[in-house]
């Protein structure tokens, strides 16, 4: 059994890899994994072994929270960045009058009188640096409770390291102070007074104020990494106008239930997957699928949640809702992605599981080498040197290197329409170097028609009534083909019976039937006639159904599959790359290499059943390639799961969908480019940011235990704190440029639409006809372009949108958040003073209005 957990009170990479350790062991769990990041556990355990409670108290007991999914109290948890900044302010407070205390005295300059050591009240100033310090320290008490509590259960973290480097400089300042209260055994006149220059007060509380902010800066950087989800959150709005016993009403969107009529007006977000049943509009699906040309949508018309209405007024009968709506699988999806690990992080994982004992070793160390070198216990260097050991140490940056990176990259996958469903799909597709490409709904539309029917010795109405009555017990894409061509005019058969990836049987009149491709058909039942025929269709890219009874083929229907506008550019994307692309279909020979031609595939293979892509796959992987196989069918998913990495266009069906590793929302092909694009440059900034963990410790340990003092190159505790905070921050910021990735290689923004060319000798008409035709094409259309300014995300589209749609005489509204445009349509004229007005109104800025060329309608 599988459950997830939400886990708080984790602050480093030893605490989710102490967690892991600890649940791991427990008897009856096959794994367990913690993500820092997203505060989650997966956890896998056999429930007849182990139960829930266990479970818990495990995680309990090393002092952490553990809750169910979804219920870790939410104030808590949104409201840490703010604890700690509060915690900051608080600490600095206190470590201003320390500070200015112990760097004067240390440096000369002026202290007050009543703890001025050189004028005798060196007491007074050890028990005000005293006094301060331990404020600080019981303001951050909670680095000293969990870090303590971590030692007692063996799994330190980087509070154990926080509190023995503050606590150690703290003791050791506390014990000198009360013996310069006392005032005993000293042969200097000058008593313990002298080692008032000793103390450390200010490194104790320094420490503690500078990790309160890098953690602070380190919370709002790892905030930004959810961003992409955070705006697809925002893309449901809070409610919604139902259609309920024929009465309009407002309600919560969580109540929506299956069935019911929502209206959706221009500029709202359609919160449910659903059928439009009345009004046209056109959509814009750029949140989900990173598309941003807007889709004409009519009645029949399936529509998806988080898609924006940009005209129009639509009603739609909800099929989905909840948790099963389009945006809610998506956010799952990302949000699992972002948790999981990835192969390259289990080394780091080990590393840092040990890090923190081996840091304590090496610090102790570093104090009995300089003990033994000062000759004895009069030496200041052997506690400085071993306090700074732990504090500069950074087991986080390496905790954070890997899973900072995974989470940014994941969730600005899904602003491109790309979903990543673990760790291991992204980090494994970078090393593609072969890719099988299903034909249809992935090379074609996957909406294919039939554009010619004929039939052989019987009735041709009959014919097709037959054929209509086989396939309409069938799902199959062709299948639905014919029964549109036939209208739904079917005869009732009996003994259906359909044969993966060859065709349909029935009985019908006493007669048994088959319908599907050649290798389905006896030989012997195609004449020289059927043949000749089915080969010049099949030439032509069409893919060719045989119907036939048991002597003869009766019928033959030719069906076409529009190819994909950007097909053949997303081949020769994956062909730079230096990435082998090939082409599986179920269909004959002749289509497949007609096919395979107009796209520029070289490789191809014809009249594949699910068996024979599947072997395809295991070929490449014997000849040592690394495999990736995009389909969207029931046929493909077996390929799709032997494959290294399975790809499925968002629009397949749902055993495709749940047999691959990526799912591409759209239907753009070129998105396989981003897909492997991405996953370079995540793997990259992976090796970056562990790069810089590993050569930081390497380097800023030897240094924190004084091996280069001969050099005078050394430097203080409070110093060491700051590096440790630095480094941690450098991972994260690191990781956030993944926010700033665009592929380079293309822009689906500025996609050219298909142009429709005119047959050679056509015969343009004269002025008159031409002033006729442009006459009776409507009313001729108006656009305007605004520049706005102030837009942030998602939310702010949605308020201009509604702004501009208020004006009079708009027609329609295209807001794009990344160019900072409104794109007006209108039949009338648009008031520019109306629209900078409503969007000033709405709290944006008009920095300009564009008229564009009127253009009639087509």
């Amino acid at each position: 059994m599988e459950k997830r957990y939400d886990i708080t009170g984790m602050t480093c990479s030893a605490c989710s890899s102490g967690i892991e350790r600890t649940v791991s062991k427990l008897e009856g769990v096959t794994s367990c994994e913690v993500s820092l990041i997203g505060k989650s556990m997966k956890v896998d355990y056999d429930p007849a072994v182990l139960s829930e409670n266990d479970i818990m108290d495990a995680v309990t007991g090393l002092g952490y929270g553990i809750y169910y999914e979804g219920e870790a109290p939410r104030t808590r948890k949104s409201r840490r960045d703010i604890q700690l900044l509060v915690r900051f302010i608080v600490s600095v407070v206190f470590l201003v009058p320390l500070m200015t205390f112990s760097m004067c005295y240390m440096f000369g300059g002026p202290v007050p009188a009543g703890i001025d050591p050189d004028m005798g009240n060196g007491q007074w100033f050890c028990l005000v640096t005293l006094i301060l310090s331990a404020v600080v320290i019981g303001i951050n008490y909670e680095y000293f409770t969990r870090g303590i509590k971590a030692v007692f259960k063996k799994v330190p973290n980087m509070d154990t390291l926080v509190c023995l480097g503050s606590g150690v400089s703290f003791i050791y300042s506390l014990v000198l102070t009360i013996l310069i209260f006392i005032g005993t055994y000293n042969p200097n006149k000058a008593g313990w007074t002298m080692y008032t220059m000793d103390l450390h007060f200010e490194s104790a509380a320094m420490i503690l104020a500078l990790v309160d902010l890098g953690k602070w800066l380190e919370e709002l950087s790892k905030k930004k990494t959810g961003d992409a989800v955070e705006k697809l959150l925002k893309l449901t709005p809070d409610t919604v106008l139902v259609v309920r016993d024929g009465v309009e009403q407002m309600i919560p969107v969580n109540q929506v239930a299956e069935g019911d009529i929502l209206i959706v007006k221009q500029g709202e977000y359609i919160p449910v997957d659903g059928v439009i049943t009345e009004g046209t509009s056109f959509v814009d699906k750029s949140a989900i699928t990173g598309e941003s040309l807007p889709v004409e949508v009519q009645e029949g018309d399936e529509v998806t949640s988080a898609s924006l209405v940009t005209s129009g007024v639509i009603r739609i009968k909800a099929l989905k809702v909840g948790d099963e709506t389009t945006l809610s699988k998506i956010v799952k999806m990302v949000r699992e992605a972002g948790t999981s690990k990835a192969p390259i992080q289990k080394f780091a994982d080990t590393v840092a599981g040990v890090f923190v004992p081996v840091v304590v070793v090496i610090a102790l160390v570093t104090f009995l080498v300089w003990l033994i070198v000062d000759g004895g216990f009069n030496s200041e260097h052997c506690v400085t040197y071993a306090i700074n050991v732990l504090v500069v140490s950074c087991p986080c940056a390496l905790g954070l290197a890997t899973p900072v990176a995974i989470m940014t990259s994941t969730g600005k996958a899904a602003s491109f329409g790309i979903l990543y469903k673990d760790a291991e799909c992204l980090q494994n597709v970078r090393d593609v170097n072969a890719i099988l490409l299903d034909k249809t709904a992935t090379i074609t539309e996957g909406k294919p028609e039939v554009n010619a029917f004929y039939a052989f010795g019987m009735d041709e109405k009959q014919a097709l009534r037959i054929a209509c009555g086989i396939e309409k017990n069938s799902n199959h894409p062709l299948a639905k083909c014919v029964v549109a061509f036939a209208e739904g005019d079917g005869v009732e058969v009996q003994g259906f019976e359909y044969n993966v990836g060859k065709g349909a049987e029935a009985y019908y009149g006493g007669r048994h039937y088959l319908l599907g491709n050649e290798r389905f058909i006896s030989q012997s039942r195609i004449n020289g006639e059927v043949r000749r025929l089915a080969y010049r269709l099949s030439a032509e890219g069409n893919t060719v159904i045989y119907l036939a009874d048991e002597r003869r083929v009766v019928a033959l229907f030719s069906i076409a599959d529009k190819i994909k506008t950007h097909s053949r550019e997303a081949v020769e994307l994956l062909k730079s790359r230096d990435i082998r692309v090939a082409m599986l279909t179920g269909d004959s020979e002749k289509t497949a290499k007609a096919v395979a031609a107009s796209v520029g595939i070289d490789d191809y293979l014809a009249e594949c059943m699910p068996e024979d892509k599947l072997k395809a796959v295991q070929n490449l992987h014997l000849a040592g390639g690394t495999v990736a196989m995009v389909g969207d069918g029931i046929n493909d998913s077996p390929a799709l799961k032997e494959a290294d990495v399975g790809i499925a266009i968002g629009n397949g069906t749902d055993i495709a969908i749940d047999s691959a590793g990526v799912v591409l929302v759209g239907d753009d092909l070129r998105a396989l480019d981003t897909v492997i694009d991405l996953s370079k440059a995540t793997v990259r900034n992976i090796k970056e940011n562990l790069f810089w963990a590993f050569i930081y410790n390497i380097i800023m340990i030897p240094v924190a235990a004084g091996c280069f003092a001969s050099l005078n190159f050394t430097f203080s505790p409070w110093i060491s704190a700051a590096c440790m905070c630095v480094s941690s921050l450098f991972v994260v910021c690191n990781a956030l440029r993944l926010l700033l990735y665009r592929n380079k290689r293309f822009t689906m923004d500025t996609a050219p639409e298909p142009v429709k060319e005119i047959p050679a000798g056509t015969v343009l008409a004269d002025t008159q006809a031409a002033g006729s035709s442009a006459a009776s094409a409507g009313p001729e259309k108006m656009k305007k372009t605004v520049y706005v300014e102030g837009m942030m995300c998602d939310h702010c589209v949605m308020h201009v949108t509604k702004a501009i749609a208020s004006c009079a005489n708009v027609e329609s509204v295209n807001v794009s958040l990344e160019k900072g445009t409104a794109e007006i349509t209108s039949t009338s004229p648009v008031s520019d003073d109306e629209i900078k007005k409503a969007v000033e109104d709405a709290g944006y800025t008009v920095s300009g209005i564009e008229s564009l060329p009127q253009e009639g309608r087509r």
